[in-house]
């Protein structure tokens, strides 16, 4: 549901943008290093590794992109936002399970990051 309803948000506003999906780590780190994003949504819990092991990847190797990284995830836990910033996130989420309050979300999150 995640892709299909960002990619929707997405599009309201900015049908142009390019939308681009990694389904693993490594596959994203190499779409980050090829594209260099200006946004870029990222979650704690992905296939292979999680958001803090690709935040500092990010941070040693591309860390001009870490300005676009918002850590969109279902934790509510206080210590990952702080971890996630500390690492170079510029914004922490969590992602509501309603779905027009995620919408919203990902709307408010591209009209500040997508000019």
């Amino acid at each position: 549901m995640d892709y299909e309803m960002g990619t929707m948000a997405v599009r309201m506003d900015h049908p142009e943008a390019r939308i681009l999906r990694a389904k693993n780590c490594r596959e994203g780190r190499a779409l980050i290093a090829k594209y260099l994003p200006s946004l870029i949504f990222l979650d704690l819990n992905l296939a292979n590794c999680n958001g803090f092991e690709v935040l500092q990847t990010l941070k040693e190797e591309v860390p001009e992109v870490l300005p676009g990284v918002v850590v969109f995830s279902t934790s509510s836990n206080p210590g990952d936002r702080l971890r996630a910033l500390a690492l170079g996130a510029s914004d922490f989420q969590s992602k509501s399970a309603d779905p027009d309050q995620y919408l919203m979300t990902v709307r408010q999150l591209t009209a500040s990051f997508l000019k």
